[in-house]
């Protein structure tokens, strides 16, 4: 967007023809400017003067002289040159982005000299550029909080993630060691029964080694021990059935 820096001159500098206007016109500014500073040296307080150096001093990018002369040639009495003062003090601060002083700098100017269309245009112009920052920032700071909101919860459904996980990694683990456990209790009672198979198998092939070791000797007098205990016993029924027939012829 394109703001145009007034150098309208309306004073009569003494020299006829504006040598200043005319240099500044043909960009040559260092000439324009040794013109102005040679007319206030001898009217310092010309505000044509004024405003012709600090209009030059912009272009030359010397902002801080600008910035002095334009601020004296504004507090002109003629209205117009004011007016024009003002206009490219806007211009001024307006590159330097700072809108809201080139705002009220512009209104100003349309004050001074209601047929300043260019202060008009520039006004109406920011105002423009103003509102489309506004609604610029506006739509970049919902842009924001939409990310930060998609961020939040982004993290939040990374947290959940995270925390089931570690639940299931716990429930796994606590699965892992109740397995464990019971795969060693079923091996120590696998062991306690193989034990007690093998003891078992033991005592039976003790039993038999004991057997096999008798000798026929041996065999032979507990056969007869036996048939002896086998005897007696026999001998005690046939005593106790005799004595109890004798009771019974006795009783007859």
């Amino acid at each position: 967007m394109k703001y145009t820096i007034l150098i309208t001159i309306l004073l009569e500098l003494g020299f006829g023809q504006d040598k200043g206007k005319n240099a500044f016109a043909d960009e040559r500014y260092d000439e324009a400017r040794s013109y102005y500073e040679e007319i206030l040296l001898k009217r310092k307080n010309d505000n044509a003067a004024k405003f012709g150096l600090g209009t030059t001093a912009y272009k030359q990018k010397d902002i801080e002289t600008a910035l002095r002369f334009l601020s004296d040639a504004k507090n002109s009495e003629d209205l117009k040159l004011a007016s024009k003062a003002y206009y490219n003090l806007g211009n001024m601060l307006r590159e330097q982005n700072k809108m809201d002083e080139s705002l009220s700098l512009y209104k100003k100017a349309m004050e001074l000299d209601s047929d300043d269309q260019d202060a008009k245009i520039n006004y109406e112009l920011l105002k423009q550029v103003m509102q489309q920052n506004k609604e610029n920032q506006q739509d970049q700071n919902q842009q924001d909080q939409n990310q930060q909101d998609q961020n939040q919860q982004d993290q939040n459904q990374q947290d959940q993630n995270q925390q089931d996980q570690n639940q299931q990694d716990q429930n796994q683990q606590d699965q892992n060691q109740q397995d464990q456990k019971q795969q060693d209790q079923n091996q120590q009672d696998q062991s306690q029964k193989d034990q007690s198979q093998k003891d078992q198998d033991q005592q039976t092939q003790d039993k038999k080694n004991n057997r096999d070791d008798k000798t026929d000797e041996q065999i032979q007098a507990e056969a007869i021990l036996n048939a002896l205990k086998d005897q007696e016993k026999i001998n005690q029924k046939r005593q106790i059935k005799k004595a109890s027939s004798r009771k019974m012829e006795k009783d007859w």
